[in-house]
């Protein structure tokens, strides 16, 4: 390349940077475009990951406004490195603030394939996580929770709450039956989330101020990915919805032994194994000497608790639950 073409190593940097954010390409393919050398690349990168312009793992440019409030939050909480800090804030606003950004008067929709995009999709998170002014909503149907995974969330929540953003979270109805997500709701209610349950969510969702939505593709599989949609009506439709689901769910401890499969009665425990194996309500009556009746009353309570829409949904659930299992 020319080497008038940019005015010193960080021009080069400023250059890059700028071609990624407008373009929507990562760093090898604005580099081309620019037609840099191999040493300007090298300069470039350096400086880009010093000011937490560029991840370094996927190297893809990084949110502007996410990279100053990280700085910000970091000089306040590393004095050491106070100095070092106040330099890289000041030259995010100096060289990197005005430069042109991709505009779109519609709604902006980026895709992330699982798990091939997990790591990225997890750093977009974070940024929308550190951008929230207002509001944090979302809503999880059952799912196999890890410790991590919960840790993940938590930790943005911390951030969240201390930065004075209200947090709501919806899950399943059944999930309360994990000791792991039992655990989880203390840890969060004492922190100042509000949480509520539902026997019914609609899919997996994270709304941020009302203007970002990020959406499973496929309820029904996570394997299909996720995605991020920006603007638009789309996500103020989705926050609609969300409104809607949580204002018809309820509190967890409001739920009647929701909380722990171990608390279903002995009466119910024995209809549902019976449930699951395919009897019917005359044949579940006989075998333990009850009315037909009353048969049918303890299978809508286990159906109503489980969140199905079926008895044999009610089994199925039941038995991906460990119920079947707890004697």
């Amino acid at each position: 390349m020319d080497s008038g073409a940019f005015s010193g190593d960080d021009g080069v940097a400023r250059s890059l940077y700028a071609r990624m954010r407008q373009e929507g390409e990562s760093l090898s393919e604005a580099a081309a475009k620019l037609s840099l050398t191999a040493a300007d690349i090298d300069r470039a990168r350096d400086e880009l990951t010093r000011l937490q312009l560029l991840n370094p793992e996927t190297q893809a440019a990084t949110d502007l406004t996410a990279a100053l409030n990280r700085s910000l939050h970091s000089s306040h909480r590393m004095l050491d490195n106070l100095v070092e800090q106040h330099v890289k804030i000041a030259t995010l606003a100096k060289h990197y603030l005005g430069l042109p950004e991709r505009m779109d008067n519609h709604a902006n929709i980026e895709y992330f394939s699982w798990p091939r995009d997990r790591r990225q999709l997890h750093d977009r998170l974070d940024e929308l996580s550190e951008l929230a002014e207002h509001e944090v909503l979302d809503m999880h149907p059952i799912a196999a929770w890890t410790r991590e995974s919960l840790d993940a969330g938590l930790t943005r929540s911390e951030a969240n709450i201390r930065n004075g953003v209200r947090v709501r979270t919806l899950h399943a109805q059944i999930a309360m039956s994990n000791p792991l997500v039992r655990e989880y709701t203390a840890r969060w209610r004492e922190l100042g989330i509000e949480i509520r349950v539902t026997p019914v969510i609609p899919t997996r969702m994270l709304i941020y101020d009302r203007t970002t939505a990020v959406v499973q593709t496929d309820p029904e599989d996570l394997d299909a990915g996720t995605v991020l949609i920006r603007g638009g009506g789309v996500v103020k439709s989705l926050a609609a919805i969300y409104d809607y689901c949580w204002t018809t769910a309820s509190e967890p401890e409001d739920v009647p032994r929701s909380a722990d499969g171990s608390s279903l009665t002995e009466q119910q425990r024995a209809v549902l194994r019976m449930l699951a194996a395919g009897m019917k309500d005359s044949a579940i009556a006989r075998s333990m000497g009850v009315s037909t009746r009353t048969v049918t009353r303890v299978v809508g309570e286990l159906t109503v608790l489980l969140g199905a829409g079926s008895r044999f949904q009610a089994g199925v659930r039941a038995a991906r639950l460990g119920w079947l299992d707890i004697h």
